[in-house]
């Protein structure tokens, strides 16, 4: 089975304690899907022609995951400035780089639908074509929101399969997040998903809402541990498990991911 991870990348640069390690939501569902046995994970990105685009071609290697869909271009790669606050990760500083404005090259497409499943990111490039990837209702389309609750991209709710959003502040705010899953399921054929931090997370078919407990562990950084549960989910989907089962794989690889610092790799 094959996934496709399309979008942003980054260095998680840890100022304060002189570690930096890779990152990017659509690179780290890449790098955990390809750890994950029966999987075959890529990943298409851009990053700069600096020795930051350098240190994260030679961490994908380090993985084994394959480096052939990275586009480097002149320029600055993206880097995230990282502060560790009580466990949980603070972004101080972004320098989007090379990825601003960086358009996705059409001559990839026919590629692109190849795989059996396609996972955008909502910092990444390449939702414009989302419509064009799924005619025929194939690839299987997911797309990470993060806490991106009322962004632009959700017009392309109606073309996806499974969609992602970070819901954790909505709690905080006394926001019901069951009635957002419903809101974005009306606009959805697809299964809708949300994760809750330390609450557990949801998953709605429009007909049942399945709820998922976090597990106890002593964080050391929460960084990539969403990543790892969408990847975990979506992996554990493609080979057939339930809905519940995938939610139980996602809080089991989270878990993991929340036991070290950074989210894989790093120096």
């Amino acid at each position: 089975m094959r996934l496709l991870a399309i979008g942003d990348n980054c260095i998680d640069n840890y100022t304060e304690l002189g570690r930096r390690f890779p990152g990017g939501n659509a690179l780290n569902v890449a790098v955990y899907s390809h750890r994950i046995p029966g999987i075959a994970a890529d990943y298409i990105g851009v990053m700069g022609d600096d020795e930051a685009g350098d240190y994260m071609i030679d961490q994908m290697r380090r993985e084994g995951l394959s480096t052939e869909g990275v586009i480097r271009l002149p320029g600055e790669s993206a880097v995230s400035t990282i502060l560790i606050r009580d466990g949980d990760r603070v972004f101080a500083n972004y320098v989007e780089g090379v990825q601003k404005d960086a358009k996705f090259p059409s001559k990839l497409l026919p590629k692109v639908r190849e795989y059996d499943l396609v996972h955008f990111s909502v910092w990444g490039f390449g939702r414009n074509h989302i419509p064009w990837i799924k005619r025929g209702n194939h690839p299987i389309l997911s797309f990470d929101f993060s806490h991106q609750l009322k962004h632009d991209a959700l017009s392309v709710l109606p073309h996806l399969d499974y969609s992602f959003f970070s819901g954790k502040e909505l709690i905080s705010k006394g926001i019901n997040p069951e009635k957002k899953l419903e809101e974005y399921k009306a606009k959805t054929p697809g299964l809708v998903v949300m994760t809750l931090g330390e609450h557990g997370s949801l998953a709605y078919d429009g007909k049942k809402m399945y709820r998922g407990k976090a597990r106890p562990v002593e964080v050391v950084d929460t960084l990539g541990a969403g990543d790892s549960y969408i990847a975990a989910f979506l992996c554990a989907r493609l080979k057939g498990d339930s809905i519940q089962n995938a939610i139980e794989e996602g809080h089991r690889a989270a878990t993991e991911t929340c036991k070290r610092l950074g989210g894989w790799g790093g120096n």
